[in-house]
């Protein structure tokens, strides 16, 4: 006879990661198997979904091919929802049932509903609180926002719709009262570690703990949570809770066994005295060129410009004769006329890009660069060529090239299409880097076509835990001039 499937949907707390981080991030809902039995486990949960973003999603639509008679179906959405200044994801908690904007009406219609006419049983499960380093879990931490109640909306549903609801808000809020913000931090991802005073032996750096995500300890405590929570109901699901379950302890919390540290100085811009080829005219905009440059970028006679030759027109790439730089499966070298941005903002960033020369070699580019560090005055190491970012304009092959492409945990990603050509000089593009919460947007207008892709929950944090970095780039042979060149901080985030 074939098991019975639990199919779980959510966000960043539930879903699963895959991080370098000291402590990585772990979603609850890749725990639940420690506490059940006898029931397949399948975790379709997405990072920085929210019930109204992911049925757009293809997990969505695969759970609803495959989703039958006897399944179970746990839903634990809730913390982007709150996003009110992102409309692909905010829905109304203050709302009822009956308001298509509503939290309420997305989770009944989207989740609830379709679920009973398969068969299936659902279960709501409200959101974990934050770690408020105030120890106050009255406001945004325990989800109470301008726009409602989200842990109360969805009691509210499960009372109207007769479904069983887990309230996590308020089991990790009595816990993390009891232990204080302190030991709460001790259930969540922590980015980074740092070397003791020993100069040795590792530790977590508390100032690098991520408020909202779970590491494995907290994923196993939420994990045991809604086990016990799902004892205490009427839910046919309990069934499957295994015997005399027991709460973890924090032994299973281990660090992560590839984490390295990262020896990484900000560049102290309020100090820096660029060499004339890396002057600009606008406050808050600076030019430089780092990593795998083929000698000290620096130095004029590599040919690296990234200057602001009139006000508002930028030159950034290579000038004379030289091909150096790249961007290559292994590693980065370019020019960049940038921007540092609190990690807490909101940004839009527009250019038109126009090709002054180009060597029409692979592994060179143009275009905007969203990146987790800059680097002024500093030699090319191992470290900084291989950071993250996100990069629109055009990434070259032999004889291809990608017009949206980004590196993550050192691996290069192009978008398609593939080109089967490469930019000329005098190609122009309209370009286009947006950021609201955990969301960026990459855009651009090339030969009459719009190519564009938005990335959620994308990680900026790895290297640089405080800042950004936006601007205008330019590799291996490539020189390009940038006008027309809008910035603006459009608001704070909301955070994950």
């Amino acid at each position: 006879m074939k098991k019975p499937v639990l199919y779980i949907v959510g966000d960043s707390t539930v879903s699963s990661f895959s991080d370098p981080y000291y402590y990585p991030r772990y979603g609850y809902g890749t725990q639940l198997g420690c506490y059940l039995e006898e029931i397949e486990i399948i975790n379709l949960a997405l990072s920085g979904r929210s019930s109204k973003s992911f049925i757009e999603e293809k997990n969505y639509e695969l759970l609803f091919e495959r989703i039958n008679k006897g399944d179970f179906l746990l839903v634990g959405f809730g913390h982007n929802d709150e996003k009110s200044d992102d409309p692909l994801r905010f829905t109304d908690a203050s709302k009822p049932i009956e308001d298509p904007t509503s939290f309420m009406y997305y989770l009944y219609e989207y989740y609830i509903m379709p679920a009973k006419k398969k068969g299936a049983v659902p279960i709501l499960c409200t959101p974990i609180c934050r770690v408020d380093l105030s120890d106050d879990y009255t406001k945004n931490s325990g989800h109470i926002t301008s726009n409602g109640n989200y842990k109360d909306a969805i009691c509210s549903l499960g009372r109207i719709t007769s479904i069983p609801v887990l309230d996590l808000t308020e089991e990790t809020k009595k816990k993390y009262e009891k232990i204080g913000h302190l030991e709460a931090m001790s259930y969540h991802a922590t980015i980074a570690g740092k070397y003791k005073a020993d100069g040795k032996t590792l530790a977590p750096d508390l100032h690098t703990v991520d408020t909202t995500h779970l590491n494995i300890f907290g994923a196993k405590y939420v994990a045991y949570l809604v086990a016990s929570l799902l004892k205490k109901t009427n839910c046919s699901l309990k069934a499957f809770v295994k015997e005399n379950i027991v709460e973890p302890t924090k032994d299973v919390l281990i660090p992560n066994s590839e984490y390295q540290v990262r020896v990484y100085e900000a560049p102290n811009l309020d100090a820096y005295v660029p060499e004339n080829h890396f002057k600009t005219l606008t406050s808050g905009w600076y030019g430089t060129a780092f990593g795998d440059c083929g000698g000290c970028p620096d130095e004029e006679e590599h040919g690296f410009i990234a200057k602001e030759i009139e006000r508002g027109i930028f030159q950034v790439g290579q000038s004379g004769s030289a091909a150096k730089g790249k961007i290559s499966l292994l590693s980065d070298g370019l020019a960049f006329c940038f921007r540092k941005i609190d990690i807490h903002d909101n940004f839009k960033l527009e250019a038109t890009a126009r090709v002054l020369k180009t060597a029409h070699v692979k592994q060179s580019g143009f275009g905007l660069m969203l990146r987790d560090d800059s680097y002024v005055h500093q030699k090319s190491s191992s470290e900084m060529i291989t950071s993250n970012f996100l990069a629109v304009g055009f990434v070259t092959t032999d004889v291809t090239m990608s017009p949206i492409f980004y590196r993550e945990q050192t691996e290069l990603h192009k978008e398609e299409p593939l080109f089967s050509y490469l930019y000329q000089t005098s190609d122009t593009a309209k370009l286009r880097i947006s950021r609201v919460g955990q969301s960026m947007t990459l855009e651009m207008e090339y030969k009459d076509q719009i190519y564009h892709k938005t990335y959620v929950d994308f990680d900026l944090l790895a290297v640089d835990h405080k800042y950004m970095y936006v601007g205008l780039f330019a590799s291996r042979g490539t020189l390009a001039e940038f006008f027309d060149v809008d910035f603006e901080i459009t608001g704070k985030s909301q955070g994950a």
